[in-house]
């Protein structure tokens, strides 16, 4: 009413006064807050809506929020991709000063992240051969997956190898800075190629059957400068509890 008043009187005179116009504005910066909290309020009504219904939907997206959270953005990656694809004319500026601002560890033992999710089942360290009954060391750590399940890259980095063995079944070997790989064994399905650039959780495979026990898991290894370390001591975040030996 107050508006169609002044309205009125603005036809009616053939002029608006700066008074009005200045309450026009702080009218609509106001209902400009109040529409942010609206939507602000009903996305997190629904996110936690989905939280509690212990649903499928509601399980990805807990595993989308924790992914966020928890994994380090490779912005060189998303710069790249980014101009590969957008039309030249885009400014991609303000991309690139985040870029160099949220900078992530020049050490990517850092922020290693576990490539599945499963439970470790069989750790670093010397073992007895189930076959020969001889201690041979087991350079990398054996790690519960669901057959056909995602493989993830522990840290960015390069594919520097893809190959087979008759022990880890199909290989991938990414290389990261500072004489740093991480090797993945038992994958049922590869599904990157030679020299592709991967971000930190990108998807490099599907999880496959150990060769020996035909169970699905993955052996995962990590070498620096060519020596093999304990993969546990470099992995952000715990393992579930109750992991086997």
């Amino acid at each position: 009413m107050m508006r169609l008043g002044r309205k009125w009187k603005s036809n009616q005179w053939g002029e608006r006064s700066d008074e009005y116009l200045w309450q026009d504005l702080q009218y609509q910066h106001q209902y400009g807050w109040l529409k942010k909290i609206a939507v602000a309020s009903i996305i997190f009504s629904l996110v936690y809506w989905a939280h509690v219904s212990e649903t499928g939907v509601g399980y990805k997206i807990d595993e989308g929020i924790d992914y966020i959270i928890s994994t380090e953005t490779d912005w060189n990656y998303i710069t790249q991709q980014l101009s590969n694809r957008l039309p030249p004319t885009v400014d991609l500026s303000v991309l690139k000063k985040v870029q160099g601002v949220v900078s992530k560890p020049a050490d990517p033992l850092l922020y290693m992240m576990k490539p599945v999710s499963g439970k470790m089942i069989s750790p670093f360290g010397w073992q007895t051969d189930p076959v020969t009954k001889q201690g041979v060391m087991h350079e990398g750590i054996d790690m519960e997956g669901i057959l056909g399940s995602n493989i993830k890259a522990a840290a960015a980095g390069k594919v520097k190898m893809i190959t087979e063995s008759a022990q880890y079944g199909k290989i991938v070997i990414l290389e990261h800075s500072q004489d740093i790989e991480t090797l993945y064994g038992y994958m049922g399905e590869i599904l990157v190629n030679q020299d592709d650039i991967v971000s930190q959780g990108q998807i490099i495979g599907k999880v496959g059957r150990n060769g020996l026990t035909k169970k699905a898991s993955l052996y995962f290894e990590v070498r620096e400068k060519g020596t093999a370390i304990d993969p546990i001591t470099r992995i952000k975040g715990d393992f579930p509890t109750g992991e086997g030996k």
